[in-house]
């Protein structure tokens, strides 16, 4: 039986299908966290809007004796209360309280989307530095 070639509109089409293919599966389309691991901004943008709260670890509630109201006394609050280890994301009790269950979980309300826990991970391997 005869197999004749492909004409070379078809196979500019099977290259480009194959071309799309490759690049979904690469993760084309998805998403890149290129926010910086730094206190600075991990502080401004997720600790203080999210934890910081009147009811939580405010200057005024310090729940737990942790304040988390400004960027200083957070970072020591954190770092100098043995909440952060660092180099040490694995050993930090805050990653353990971000990721637990029910009334432990913390901020309790609303957990933290995902990508903010691995931010904070990410901050906490690079040496949880006052950047």
């Amino acid at each position: 039986m005869h197999n004749p070639s492909m004409p070379p509109r078809c196979l500019g089409l099977v290259a480009a299908m194959a071309a799309l293919g490759a690049l979904a599966g690469a993760g084309c389309g998805g998403t890149v966290d290129d926010r910086p691991p730094k206190w600075s901004f991990i502080a401004a943008t997720i600790v203080e809007p999210s934890c910081a709260t009147v009811s939580c670890h405010s200057a005024i509630s310090q729940r737990g004796g942790v304040d988390l109201h400004a960027r200083e006394i957070g970072y020591y609050t954190l770092v100098n209360g043995f909440y952060v280890i660092p180099s040490l994301p694995d050993q930090s009790a805050v990653v353990s309280l971000m990721n637990a269950d029910g009334a432990r979980r913390m901020p309790p309300d609303v957990p933290l989307p995902e990508a903010d826990i691995a931010l904070i991970e990410t901050w906490i391997t690079g040496g949880a530095l006052n950047n």
